[in-house]
Parts: structure tokens; sequence; C-alpha cells
């Protein structure tokens, strides 16, 4: 259900519940609700401990610079070097923006007036979404899993038969690459959790009535909020997607190895993932748009029709009545202006950040392929 009104805003008869999506996360805990950090300078900061911090540990434990006997320095890591230098500062930025796109945009919609409900039952809402983000249960499973996960990595590491810089026994380097790692990866699989929730919750509020405000200011018909965060949550995707692209660019420059088979893969399945992310958290919204819009076409025609009918039977007459050719132009009009209603809450920026996260991954691609066929012909 959904109806077209002019921007308003709702005075909650009860305070809304304050919405808190990592209070329980240690990380972001602490960077988005207790320094509010901005995006930017949390991505610096974490570009600090993971490239600096590494660097230093490792400098001091002697495997940052090649040497006799070590197989895998610090600054030979091709793998380490995008991770720390691009995706863990990109990501963490992402993360931070996430968290507070979502700690403000479910009560504000309400506020604003484009939710329609009553405060005591999305209230519920906001407290049954507070707990999921928040759940003990969900904060233990990130962490066994990352648990796991990177317990594999580093027994593959270990038995590869290689003396690298992030092998157990290599000093202080080493622990601290450990250390660093379990929070990248506790961080990265709860996100990837609160994004799903995130997701569905999106979803759920449109099984309430909702004001579709056409002339809305954020040029998205008043769910702008939510489109930012599907927008936040593409660029998640796609920055995995260009960090895999970029690892196997700098295999090939550095080494001459072209890209596995596995890792061209997984770089298209992230590059598709992105658009799909961004179109999946919008399509309840895109419905209830597409379902007004219908229904308003619907309803200017029946009146159309009943003003070209009397229009109409009057030319049959030999009369034109200046009523009904008013009526008619001006249904005509109104037609021309339903028409152009969009039927997605997105504007032209948004979908050119879209665009832009897909075409530069693509575009290194492109450039390798371009490389690679020169340097093959000069042999």
């Amino acid at each position: 259900m959904a109806s077209t009104t002019d921007v308003g805003r709702t005075a909650p008869s009860e305070p809304l519940f304050d919405l808190r999506p990592c209070l329980r996360d240690p990380v972001f805990g602490l960077v988005s609700d207790r320094w509010k950090l901005a995006p930017v300078t949390a991505g610096l900061g974490f570009l600090g401990l993971y490239f600096g911090g590494n660097l230093l540990c490792c400098w001091l434990s002697g495997t940052a610079l090649p040497r006799p006997g070590l197989d895998a320095s610090f600054v030979q890591d091709r793998v380490a070097l995008v991770l720390y230098l691009f995706l863990v500062p990109l990501a963490t930025a992402l993360a931070t923006r996430f968290y507070r796109q979502v700690a403000g945009a479910f009560e504000r919609l309400y506020t604003e007036g484009t939710v329609r409900a009553p405060v005591a039952e999305y209230n519920v809402y906001l407290r049954h979404l507070h707990a999921r983000y928040n759940s003990l249960v969900l904060h233990l499973v990130a962490l066994g899993l990352a648990i796991l996960v990177l317990g594999c990595l580093t027994c593959e590491n270990q038995f590869d038969g290689e003396r690298a810089w992030l092998d157990l026994g290599m000093g202080v380097g080493a622990i601290y690459h450990l250390l660093l790692a379990l929070v990248a990866w506790y961080s990265a699989i709860l996100v990837l959790a609160k994004v799903v929730i995130t997701a569905r919750a999106i979803h759920r509020v449109f099984d309430w009535p909702v004001d579709i405000q056409p002339a809305h200011p954020d040029g998205c018909g008043g769910f702008r909020l939510f489109s930012d965060i599907a927008v936040t949550i593409a660029l998640f995707s796609a920055s995995m997607g260009t960090a895999t692209v970029l690892v196997a660019l700098a295999d090939w420059l550095l080494y001459g190895v072209p890209p596995s088979p596995a890792r061209v893969v997984v770089a298209v399945v992230l590059q598709a993932l992105t658009p799909l992310a961004f179109f999946t958290c919008l399509y309840r919204a895109h419905r209830v748009m597409k379902v007004a819009k219908e229904t308003m076409m619907r309803q200017v025609h029946e009146l159309y029709q009943d003003s070209f009918r009397g229009l109409q039977a009057g030319l049959a007459r030999g009369e034109v009545a200046d009523q009904a050719r008013e009526e008619v132009l001006g249904l005509e009009s109104l037609h021309g202006v339903v028409r152009r209603l969009p039927v997605w809450p997105t504007n032209t920026g948004m979908l050119g950040q879209v665009l832009l996260s897909i075409a530069l991954p693509v575009g290194l691609i492109v450039v390798q392929i371009i490389l690679e066929s020169v340097v093959s012909r000069g042999r």
C-alpha cells in the first residue's frame, strides 16, 4: 500500500528506539560509536595499523626486505600489499560509512513521514533489529569462523615449503600480522552478516504503508537513506573484485604469471554481485513505487476516458464544450507527469558510483589483456 504526498515530518507520540548496529562490536563499536571517526579518517587509521604497523614489525624482525634464507619478504608479498594498501583501508571506510548510515536511516524514515506505522509497533521492529545486530551468538560465530579461516591459512603458509615473513617463528612481524588478520577476518564476517540483516530489514519496512514523494529533494522519492546503504553494500563487493584484479595484475607485472582461472572466476563473480547487491536491497522499494505508479496511471486513464467521451459526444453534435476540452488537456498533461515518475529509488549520481565501481576492475583487466598481447607480439 502506498500513497503520494508532499514531504512532511511526523512527530511520534513516544520516543523512537535508539538503534545502534555495532554496540557489541569491539572494533567498530570504538571506531563508529565511541570515537565517531569519519570514514576517511577510519580508513587512514587502519592503513597505518595494517601497512605501517606490519612494515615496522617486519623491519624489527628482519623480514621486511629480501635477504638470504627468506623466500618471501613483506615487500615481496603482493597479496599483502594489495590488502593493506587498498582493500583494508577502503573496506574500513565503507564499513564505518555503512554503520553510520544504518544507525540513522530507519529512525529518520519514520520521523520524516516516509514510513506510516504505529510508533509502538515500529519501536518493536527497531528493538528486534537492534537485538539481531548485537546478538552475542552472531559475534561468537563470527569469531569462531574467523579463527577457523585464519587457522587454515596459517597452516597452509606453514607447510608450503617456503620461508615467508608471515610464518610462525619469524618474530614480532608474524605475531603482529596474525593478530591483525584475526581482527580483519572477524570484522569482515561480522559486516557481511549485518549486511544481510540490513537488506532483510529494508524489505521489512515496506510491509507498512509508505509515502512516495516524487518531489522529495533527495531525488529518490524519499528513500535516499536506503539507496545510500545499497550503494555502500555494492561498493563492498566491487572493492573485493578490484582487489582480486589488482593481485592478478601484480602477479603478471612482477613475475609474468597469468591469472589463474579460479582468480578470474572470483573477480567475475564479485563484479556480478555488485549490481545484484545494489538492486536487491532496493527491490521492495521498487515494487511499491511501481504499484503506486501503475495505480495512478489507471486512475488518470479512467478520468481521461470519461472526459474524452464527453468531448467526443460534443463534437458529434457539432459542439465543443470548453470544460471537457480543458479537462482532457489537463489530464493529458497529468498523464505525462505520472508516466515520467521513477520506479527505482535511485538517481544518476548513485548509478554512476555503481557503474564506476564495476568499470574500474573491468578496465584493469582490459589493460592487462592489451599489455599481454603487446608483450607477446614483441617476443
